[in-house]
């Protein structure tokens, strides 16, 4: 059973090594299992490709470094990487991303759970990894890394296309881009792709133990960092569903929520005057809001990182 682990890049060539060195350290697969893996660089300095291409000869595994860098947005370098591997007729397809790195029972945790429920796509938690120096809020805070807290094996839609493993004749039934181009730039292009999966019946499971880690670097600390990551993903969420849901009562619904959601933040920005975790949740509330209302306004945020 033929495996291909695809990675988009973006100037982290230290990242996309580290993560392949991970990979190296893999616990062995089923002897009838092999895996391939492809490296897109979307970055014009192919900083990403030239990393791989140092360190391919000393891997364990094939690996393929593709600069793609006349596309831009996280939704091109990912059609990208599901064209690159469909190309090579493999069985199941899995996505990391840069900033990432497996521990050892990743990929067979997430095998596991695929033969067990004949999953179309299994996901698993990304765990963040931070600075000595950061606090205990921002420790707890939620909008680092990405874990449903599921069962083991607990059937679900998938939202995040950070850990991922897909059955290859899925996405190719989703077309030449499963992908969404409309979120290139936004993010939430995952959300979109596991929604149309879910619509067309796949079947979407929970892999407890496919654990990866992410780096959580000093300007993802910065206040201004997490006001515009929360904006920016509750206005995509919004507005994947807009795609997907296009009825007069789911767009009611999500109108109705929005504002619920506006009035609580409020109340909680009142309480929150006496109470400092009040006033901590009342602020991602707020956020969150704003996100979302500006979506139903028709405003599309756009997805902001820092490179070194």
């Amino acid at each position: 059973m033929k495996i291909v682990l695809a990675v988009c890049t973006y100037r982290r060539p230290d990242g996309i090594v580290r993560l392949l060195r991970a990979v190296a350290e893999l616990k062995p697969m089923p002897e009838d299992h092999a895996l391939d893996v492809l490296v897109i660089d979307n970055d014009t300095a192919a900083e990403g490709r030239d990393a791989v291409n140092a360190i391919a000869a000393s891997l364990p595994f094939p690996v393929q470094a593709v600069h793609a860098a006349e596309q831009a947005g996280l939704s091109a370098a990912r059609n990208r990487a599901a064209e690159h591997a469909l190309s090579s007729n493999p069985h199941l397809i899995a996505f990391l991303d840069d900033d990432e790195w497996p521990q050892p029972g990743w990929l067979n945790a997430l095998l596991r759970v695929q033969r067990e429920n004949d999953s179309d796509a299994v996901g698993g938690p990304t765990r963040p990894v931070f600075p000595a120096h950061a606090d205990d809020e921002q420790r707890a805070n939620p909008y680092y890394g990405a874990d449903m807290a599921l069962p083991d094996g607990a059937a679900c839609q998938l939202q995040a296309g950070g850990n991922v493993l897909v059955r290859a004749a899925s996405l190719a039934a989703l077309g030449a881009t499963p992908f969404d181009p409309a979120f290139a730039e936004s993010g939430s292009e995952d959300l979109a792709f596991f929604t149309a999966l879910a619509d067309a019946g796949a079947r979407m499971h929970w892999a407890v133990d496919a654990i990866v880690n992410e780096s959580v670097p000093d300007e993802r600390l910065a206040p201004g960092w997490m006001r515009q990551r929360v904006i920016n993903i509750a206005n995509s969420r919004v507005r994947v569903m807009q795609r997907f849901q296009t009825s007069p009562g789911a767009r009611l619904l999500r109108v109705s929520k929005t504002g619920a959601l506006g009035t609580v933040a409020g109340l909680l920005s009142v309480a929150g005057l006496f109470n400092r975790p009040l006033a901590r949740r009342a602020q991602l509330l707020r956020w969150k809001f704003l996100g979302k209302a500006s979506a139903h306004l028709g405003r599309a945020t756009v997805r902001r990182e820092s490179y070194p």
